[in-house]
């Protein structure tokens, strides 16, 4: 038996699972990433916590496993896509990892949309969300020390494997967010790049995500357990790896994802063109996935509950309880609409369209709601976000037709939540025994790589089993309408005073 090393890299954690080649789990372990907000819209990820934490995992896992590392046949990363790292001729860090949420670049972010959205839309299928930090870090002193902007898909494979500075890489599932890329030829676009005075000799070269990029070095064997010479693959993105491992392979499946970020994807054959949608293409074929919604809303429902439940959740977890379990039970008992209370969820920048200015906001609380109404309201402002994604989606393709749409990450374990996006949208919801799919697909990319498998498709079928299926109450969409009607407004309505405050 062939074991296949999967290294996922979160805005949360970072994760290592470890997968035979039919797919099963074999071990897994997971550590926490720190992230630094050193004043409000402002986040940092240290890079080199990429490597040390993939380290200490990958030798966690060897060692609860009993595995011998020698039957290891294949390395396959994903990680979080909102940022970008400049590193130097060395492949050391030059910068910090500025995921999604940082807002330094907003007024660049601003400047190119304002200027050239709809070039770079047209190009890339979506604004950008870290190829104007490329344009930030030009105004640095840092940029003469920086060689390459990567990945940190790519900066773990080059240290596991001591890969040179010219052979940087990236993936195309990568490229809908840089702003510079072509991404139906899956290249960088020259038109861009000459708009944007950025030298393509900064940029990684692009590379398919099954491609093998280097095999393991000698001199990481202490660190990890591994011996030298195992090949690593170019992996993808964390958002589209999930997509793979849910199964979202073929035109109209559809996947939410509920970790820190909320997002609806449909898969597609071509791209749509829409300012408040998002293509990125698929890892393992031509195809696309089509972002509807986009919301940090499981971040929101962190900061909130703990912030505002701080006490409850020390008294519920030490009697071996779970917050987010109590707190969905009296979600439930708490009418659709929130009793007219609604949230944006935005507390720190909006992605699709960009407007990093963004600020939450609560609206519509009375002296009568208790602190469990802010609560579900923020569940119901995700789905609320959905049904607007898929009703723009259906005015631009008329006959496009969801089925059903498979639930992943950790929001899938709240009925409630899946019950209140079920009756928005009236489309039934699925969901799997395994909810965190990011390394399921990821593990499938990585031994289709050194082929172990023959066909993505079939193994992640082999694998897959449905857990549950959560169907909509015919016509409770309607108690929600109006409040949906409110959401729509409130994105756009206090732009002006956002941008003041923020």
């Amino acid at each position: 038996m062939n074991f296949i090393i999967t290294l996922d890299l979160g805005t949360t954690f970072a994760k290592c699972v470890i997968y035979d080649e039919s797919g099963k789990v074999i071990v897994e372990t997971k550590k926490e990433m720190k992230t630094y907000y050193p004043k409000p819209g402002l986040t940092e990820i240290p890079v080199e916590q990429f490597y040390s934490l993939s380290c200490a995992n990958i030798k966690e896992c060897l060692s609860k496993s009993k595995l011998d590392p020698k039957k290891i046949a294949v390395i396959s990363i994903d990680s979080l896509m909102g940022g970008i790292i400049g590193v130097d001729r060395n492949f050391d860090p030059v910068t910090y990892y500025d995921n999604c949420l940082d807002t330094r670049a907003s007024d660049i972010q601003n400047f190119i949309t304002n200027n050239y959205g709809e070039p770079i839309i047209e190009k890339n299928g979506s604004c950008s969300v870290w190829g104007h930090k490329i344009l930030y870090w030009k105004k640095k002193n840092e940029w003469k020390d920086i060689k390459k902007f990567v990945q940190p898909v790519a900066f773990v494979a080059a240290r596991l494997s001591g890969l040179s500075i010219k052979d940087a890489f990236i993936d195309p599932s990568f490229l809908s967010f840089s702003a510079l890329s072509d991404l139906e030829k899956s290249e960088w676009s020259t038109e861009l790049l000459r708009k944007f005075k950025i030298d393509i000799s900064k940029l990684p070269k692009i590379i398919k995500s099954t491609d093998i990029v280097g095999y393991t070095a000698k001199k990481i064997s202490y660190n990890t357990g591994l011996p030298p010479g195992i090949p690593i693959c170019a992996g993808c993105g964390d958002v589209v790896a999930g997509y793979v491992g849910a199964g979202v392979l073929n035109t109209g499946e559809a996947a939410d994802i509920s970790g820190t970020a909320n997002i609806l994807a449909v898969n597609l054959e071509d791209l749509v063109i829409h300012k408040d949608f998002a293509n990125m293409k698929s890892p393992i074929n031509n195809s696309y996935y089509l972002l509807v919604s986009h919301v940090i809303g499981g971040r929101t429902l962190k900061w909130f509950t703990d912030e505002f439940y701080t006490d409850l959740r020390e008294i519920i977890e030490k009697d071996g309880g779970n917050i987010y379990d109590y707190l969905n039970k009296e979600a439930e008992k708490i009418r659709p609409g929130s009793h007219g209370l609604i949230s944006i969820n935005d507390l720190q920048g909006r992605f699709f369209p960009p407007n990093m200015n963004m600020r939450g906001l609560f609206i519509g609380h009375t002296w009568s709601h208790k602190k469990i109404c802010f609560y579900r309201s923020i569940l119901e402002a995700i789905a609320y976000d959905f049904y607007l994604g898929i009703f723009t989606l259906q005015k631009l393709v008329p006959n496009f037709k969801i089925g059903e749409i498979n639930a992943i990450g950790s929001g899938a374990n709240s009925k409630i939540w899946l019950q209140i996006k079920a009756d928005v949208l009236q489309l039934p919801f699925k969901t799997l025994y395994r909810s965190d799919l990011s390394t399921l697909g990821t593990a499938a990319i990585g031994a289709y790589s050194v082929g172990l498998i023959k066909d993505i498709n079939s193994f992640i079928d082999s694998v897959l089993k449905t857990k549950l299926i959560v169907n909509p109450k015919k016509g409770e969409d309607k108690k929600y309408l109006k409040y949906i009607e409110a959401y729509k407004e409130l994105l756009y309505l206090l732009k002006d005073v956002y941008d003041k405050i923020s």
